[in-house]
This record gives structure tokens, sequence and C-alpha cells, in this order.
């Protein structure tokens, strides 16, 4: 349970006269064998298309009780697989301290290239976080680029975001 990844939420929907709150809303994914590690990086998210999970970056493996193994690190290529991604748009632009909230992040998990006005592109803007988990999605289809929010242009900053999956080594 230690090396799962869980999400605990609770929302509130709609506009007030008909809203609906869901609570005790839940996300768990854990790692389904030894092959599956974690990922974990502060990521700068450029005004170009990108890669969101650098190869060649390393992931970590822990022993079964979740302790850190010491020496499990393998590195993180184009064709392993992302079974679980979770992305935090910190609100800071890449130097951390400055504040940036016109800005959004722009995801796109086809392959394709990731743009503010993508039609299928997820948005994920300041101070806000988004998850998912995977089946066949690899680390060379997770493109992302950073836009004004709404769509309503291209960006001017690069953007912090906290990125962390679970990945598989293959």
């Amino acid at each position: 349970m230690a090396d799962d990844a869980t999400m605990s939420l609770s929302a509130t929907i709609l506009p007030d006269e008909i809203s609906k709150t869901l609570t005790s809303l839940s996300m768990a994914y854990a790692p389904a064998d030894a092959t599956e590690g974690w990922y974990y990086k502060l990521t700068d998210v450029t005004t170009s298309n990108a890669d969101l999970i650098a190869a060649n970056t390393y992931l970590q493996f822990g022993s079964s009780t979740g302790e850190d193994t010491g020496s499990a690190m393998h590195a993180v290529a184009t064709a392993d697989k992302v079974k679980f991604l979770f992305i935090k748009h910190t609100g800071f632009r890449d130097d951390g301290t400055t504040g940036n909230t016109a800005d959004s992040v722009y995801l796109c998990l086809d392959a394709g290239t990731a743009a503010h006005n993508l039609a299928d592109a997820i948005e994920i803007g300041p101070n806000e976080s988004w998850y998912g988990k995977f089946n066949g999605v690899t680390v060379a289809d997770i493109h992302c680029i950073s836009g004004q929010a709404l769509g309503a242009g291209t960006g001017g900053n690069k953007i912090q975001c906290i990125v962390a999956a679970i990945i598989d080594n293959v």
C-alpha cells in the first residue's frame, strides 16, 4: 500500500440552484509488479510542444513494503508505459517564485502536437491538478505546452509543474 497512488476528492458541481456535492470519491493505482516504478520531477512546461516526461530520467522502485531499496533505479525510455499520471500546475513560472495566473498547461496524450487550441487537449490551469490511469500510453505519447488560459492564445511563459507517475519499465 505504501507504493500505491491514492487520491481522495470531494467536489461540488453545477450552478447553485441545482448543485450536487459528491463526496468520498477515490482513485487508487498500485504498481502491478516489480517492473513498475515511481517517477517524480519538478517540470518546466515550455511554450513549445515537448515531452512531459523526459527520457533518461530515472524510475525509483521500492521493496514490497514501500521502502527505498537504494539500488533499484532504471532509466525512463520513450517506449515505457505510463500507468498513472499526476500533474499539478504550481501557479508559478519556471523560477518557482514569480506567480502565473494567466497561463495553463495543455496536455496531449495521443503523440500529437500539444497546443492551446487542440480540440482534445487537457487544460490544467493555475493551482489546478489533473490525474489519470492508463492502459497503453507511452512516455513518447504524452506531450505538453503552456498557453493562455481557456485556450485564448499562445503562452508567453514557462510553467512550473509537479509531475508524478507510475511507469512500467518495458
